[in-house]
Formats: C-alpha cells, sequence, structure tokens
C-alpha cells in the first residue's frame, strides 16, 4: 500500500543541495548567518523541511560527499572552491560526531565515526584509507 502523503523531493541535484548546505555551513561559520536564518535559507533553496541540524547531517553523509567530489577541480562560487566546500563536509561531520557533551553522535555516517573523539587534525594524519579519498584529502 502507498502512503497517504506523498513524498516530497528537492527540486535540486544531490550536488545542488550538497553546494546549497556547504554555502550556509560556511556563511554560518563566518558569522554571516544564525542558525535561524540558516534554516530559513535552506528551505527556500533546497525546498525541502531542511533545519541547520539537517544541513549538517547531509554535508556529513555520503551522497553529499559523492556529489561534492564529483565537482570540477576548477570550480568556483560566491568566491569559494570545491576543497572549501568539502571542508565544509568535514566540519559538519566533526560537528555531528562531537557535537553533544554526552557523545551521542547526531548521525551515523562513515566520516562522523571517524572523527568521533578527534581533532579534524588527529584525523588527517591518519593512515590513509578510502573514506579520506572519498572527500579529497589523500
Amino acid at each position: 500500500m502507498r502512503g497517504l502523503f506523498p513524498k516530497k523531493k528537492s527540486r535540486l541535484s544531490p550536488q545542488g543541495k550538497a553546494i546549497a548546505a556547504a554555502h550556509v555551513l560556511l556563511d554560518s561559520a563566518e558569522g554571516r548567518l544564525d542558525e535561524k536564518a540558516a534554516g530559513r535559507r535552506l528551505r527556500e533553496e533546497v525546498g525541502l523541511q531542511w533545519s541547520y541540524l539537517t544541513c549538517l547531517q547531509y554535508l556529513s553523509g555520503q551522497e553529499a560527499l559523492v556529489a561534492l567530489k564529483a565537482l570540477p577541480t576548477s570550480w568556483a562560487e560566491q568566491g569559494r572552491t570545491k576543497s572549501s566546500l568539502i571542508g565544509a563536509a568535514i566540519l559538519a561531520a566533526h560537528a555531528v560526531a562531537n557535537l553533544r557533551a554526552d557523545g551521542t553522535m547526531l548521525c551515523a555516517s562513515h566520516l562522523a565515526k571517524e572523527l568521533k573523539g578527534k581533532t579534524v587534525e588527529e584525523w588527517l594524519t591518519q593512515t590513509p584509507d578510502p573514506q579520506r579519498e572519498e572527500v579529497g584529502q589523500n
């Protein structure tokens, strides 16, 4: 039986969602957006009921990582490069892995699991593995 409510889909591709989410996260980290404004912008751009937390969870997930890695090396938009968006995905994964004081992760992404309890610097100095290749950090 089909559900009573149709699934809502974003009008953006996975790459479009990842780019929009990365820009919002970076704008927020730079102090240009607060959490409420970030949520509003995400809902306007992505077209779903996204929140700041949804943004962090999506960016740390496999779909967003693959989409960002697929960007051309010379890609640039709003003064940001492919590397800065991949950095936003790493920031998001670190946040969902380590934000809560009780140690509970906010999502189950593989990248977040790798970053659990570590600084980004510690993670970068570890032996390379396929996940780091996926985010272009090898």
